[in-house]
């Protein structure tokens, strides 16, 4: 750690490894806004370097590739997913904290860890939402897929109660 700089978490108290590079993945939902404001306190006053993504699922590209969809509705999709990465970076920049954005194709998990790599973070922070097990098996975890491809530390962070 750096002379003078601190370990601990502003107002909490507790101890904590000192990231100086952190990718939010960002989906605009409920749970990644929570995500979002929840690690606020980790990314102190310009001391962190941060990086917001945000993936436009390849599946829209498949389709459209497959003919069940047009370009037109896969491009809209993008356009609406560009639009809620940059309400995550004006959030940020409300909060006083400078965010570069980053807009990825792809399969969430895969365009996390390669964006990770790329970047050099130290930390990747996902939102999480409460599912049953069925929905977990069939829809999958970015998550608990980011474990084995990630060479940083991983937050997972889910809504009280």
């Amino acid at each position: 750690m750096a002379p003078g700089r601190s370990n601990l978490l502003p107002g909490r108290g507790c101890c904590m490894e000192n990231f100086e590079k952190v990718l939010l993945a960002y989906d605009g939902s409920e749970h990644g806004r929570i995500a979002l404001r929840r690690t606020l306190p980790l990314l102190g006053s310009g001391e962190v370097e941060v990086h917001l993504l945000a993936v436009v699922p390849l599946t829209g590209a498949v389709a459209a590739a497959e003919g069940f969809y047009t370009e037109s509705m896969y491009e809209a999709e993008r356009e609406r997913i560009e639009n809620i990465l940059d309400e995550g970076v004006a959030l940020l920049k409300n909060r006083g904290v400078d965010a570069e954005g980053h807009l990825r194709a792809g399969e969430p998990a895969h365009q996390i860890a390669k964006l990770a790599e790329d970047l050099a973070v130290n930390l990747v922070v996902v939102g999480h939402q409460r599912r049953g097990v069925l929905a977990r098996w069939w829809q999958g975890s970015v998550g608990a897929s980011l474990l084995d491809r990630l060479s940083c530390s991983l937050l997972v962070v889910q809504a009280p109660g």
